[in-house]
């Protein structure tokens, strides 16, 4: 069988990241990330021996939609593959549909957290999609290729979702994978690698999964309902390995290491540090962590090994909001986390939302001066979103929270769509453009990133179009109906 797989194009002139949990706009991170799963998905396919196409519109030269559907037609498929996302759906959806009309024998199928957290409400939401895939979906998309190819209806492969008629038939529930090592490396060599570029260095990076599933319980966080709760990691020989193809054969020796929380596993953490430095590898990450699972010794043996850059789920400054929403942590884990690493020499990104249960316009202002003085050297903001599947999106339907009906509204850098009555919408995406610029516009802020900012040409274009995106309230101008 011939397989089309395609990270949609810019959508209305806009860029989105389509990653598991990571949702949103390209211009509120300065930079675009690879397409992971979409690129595991295609070694999927090829492990098979089917042909495959994979492209990401999101770095193609003069990509639009009608390009898209040109190109995928040309290759005349019978599958094609679409990856997306909350923000962008009614885009994907769309562009679904101009394929759909170009291709009309081909079998479309979408995958993402969308068809995760809705199920058959995605199916209805997207008309154009013939088949849904639910949770993790390399082994689903492998299974549901082998029955395709069998002639065989895939009502029996678990974690699919297809159309009958005006019915939506879906198959027996997904568990997680027990070995994710069991999976490919990603088809990277169908990518344009070195266009996937650092916003604070410029340098080409790109994505290793690490671990996958996260056992707290955030109210907010949607990794649990799309990798489970259950931590499951690769082993250390599975991600050095990777890591040695990304250097030898790509050219590529800027990683981030997409997991949710990389120092759970200590042991496994040091480990892979040690083994780095054995190597002797130049190589520079970033990761994410939890602020009350950080130590002196293995943020040093992080920063020796490469590390440069630590992702912190901060959320609030008041332990009121952070207990209401789980979080399980101090606002002292808090403080104490930044300290060791500015301590080790280790940059941190911290990470903010803004209307969570028991926010208002005050606590938004505490958290505004606490994120200014908390000595981070860059930060993100975001709106609470009330997605399915999580306990929030339970309380927001039981509260009549919700503000909105548009699906693509469930947006984590765009506006606020919950009122809980103690903070308003149009109050929570004030506080956050505030805060962008409060931490942004500093002039000492100003003055020590720009030394670096005028050396990289590529840097100052992506740093101005972040300020553009942060000016414009986020970048979006979206009806909330």
């Amino acid at each position: 069988m011939k397989v089309s797989l395609i990270n949609p194009p810019p959508i209305g002139g806009e860029r989105f990241i389509r990653e598991g949990r990571c949702m949103q706009s390209v211009d509120s991170w300065a930079a675009i990330w690879p397409p992971l799963t979409l690129a595991i998905m295609a070694s999927v396919a090829r492990l098979r021996e089917h042909q495959v196409d994979m492209f990401d519109g999101n770095v193609e030269d003069d990509m639009d939609t009608d390009a898209a559907v040109r190109r995928i037609a040309a290759f005349e498929p019978d599958v094609i593959v679409i990856n997306t996302a909350f923000p962008s759906i009614e885009g994907d959806g769309e562009c679904a549909a101009q394929i759909k009309v170009a291709c009309p024998n081909a079998t479309t199928v979408g995958f993402g957290v969308f068809f995760t957290l809705l199920d058959e409400q995605a199916m209805e939401a997207c008309p154009a999609f013939d088949i849904g895939l639910c949770g993790e979906p390399e082994v689903t998309f492998g299974e549901m290729l082998d029955a395709m190819a069998d002639g065989r209806e895939i009502d029996s492969v678990a974690g699919t979702m297809r159309r009958d008629g005006e019915s939506i038939v879906k198959g027996a529930t997904r568990e997680v994978l027990g070995d994710i090592d069991g999976l490919p490396f990603a088809a990277r060599d169908l990518l344009h690698n070195k266009r996937y570029t650092l916003p604070h260095n410029g340098k080409p990076f790109t994505l290793v999964n690490v671990a996958r599933g996260c056992p707290w319980p955030c109210i907010f966080c949607i990794a649990p309902a799309y990798y489970g709760k259950r931590p499951r990691r690769h082993s250390l020989s599975y991600v050095l390995d990777e890591l040695a193809y990304c250097q030898n054969e790509l050219d590529v020796h800027q990683f981030l290491f997409w997991e949710e929380i990389f120092t759970l596993d200590r042991e496994f953490g040091m480990a892979l540090c040690e083994a780095i430095l054995r190597k002797g590898w130049k190589i520079s990450w970033a990761t994410t962590t939890r602020a009350d699972q950080v130590d002196t010794e293995i943020l040093q043996t992080m920063k020796r090994a490469g590390c440069d850059l630590l992702g912190l789920g901060i959320e609030s400054s008041q332990q009121h909001i952070l207990d209401n929403a789980q979080k399980r942590e101090t606002v002292d884990d808090i403080r104490n986390a930044v300290a060791l690493c500015k301590k080790v020499g280790l940059r941190t990104m911290g990470h903010f939302i803004f209307g969570l249960p028991g926010e208002t316009p005050e606590t938004a202002e505490k958290t505004i001066e606490f994120g200014v003085e908390l000595g981070l050297d860059y930060m993100q903001c975001y709106s609470a979103v009330p997605y399915p599947k999580t306990p929030l999106g339970e309380m927001a339907r039981e509260k009549g929270w919700l503000t909105t009906t548009r699906w693509q509204n469930f947006d984590f850098g765009g506006n606020s769509i919950m009122d809980t009555g103690s903070i308003r919408p149009d109050q929570v995406d004030a506080a956050r453009e505030r805060m962008f610029k409060r931490f942004y516009l500093r002039p000492g802020y100003i003055a020590r990133q720009f030394g670096q900012l005028v050396r990289r040409p590529r840097q100052l274009l992506q740093a101005s179009k972040f300020l553009n995106w942060m000016r414009s309230g986020s970048g979006k101008d979206k009806e909330v109906a």
